[in-house]
């Protein structure tokens, strides 16, 4: 869909996967941990399997400027499918043009045609994308988020 100012977003299909891919690996190098192949297929197969989620790639003036990534959950307290932005860039090239905002307003608008109506989103705090998720209306969960990643050698029998 194209927006005025030569913004455009295309959703993340096979066609655009290796786009998006070459931004994830961009992200990813600026953070000093490059891009994993569990990661990269993780993301392939989110393309081309519209049940795990939706992607996005940004253009601004027809070249890649950003790209996100949303999951799907089922939560019984939101009373059905939720989308969580998991994954959200903008090129540093293409920073401080209002491209973050314009990605995440259409982004929800896509996913709000796609039937979802709860929206969570990932952030690292007092990051310039977690002032941006705020000023959008996103709110603080009340709730704190645990993780465990499981290996081969953890014991979860009872």
């Amino acid at each position: 869909m194209m927006r005025p100012g030569g913004f455009s977003l295309m959703l993340g299909t096979a066609v655009t996967a290796p786009r998006i891919v070459e931004l994830a690996g961009r992200m990813r190098g600026e953070t000093g941990l490059p891009m994993t192949r569990a990661q990269e297929s993780a993301l392939r197969m989110l393309m081309v399997d519209a049940n795990l989620g939706r992607a996005w790639l940004a253009n601004f003036r027809d070249q890649p400027a950003g790209y996100a990534v949303a999951f799907f959950r089922h939560s019984v307290e939101m009373g059905g499918r939720l989308a969580l932005f998991g994954e959200f860039y903008i090129a540093p090239e293409a920073r401080g043009r209002g491209l973050g905002r314009r990605l995440l307003r259409a982004a929800c608008a896509d996913l709000a045609d796609f039937g979802v109506r709860h929206f969570q989103a990932a952030a690292p705090q007092n990051s310039a994308a977690a002032g941006l998720i705020l000023s959008e209306g996103f709110g603080r969960s009340a709730l704190t988020i645990y993780e465990r990643e499981i290996g081969e050698e953890d014991d979860l029998g009872p």
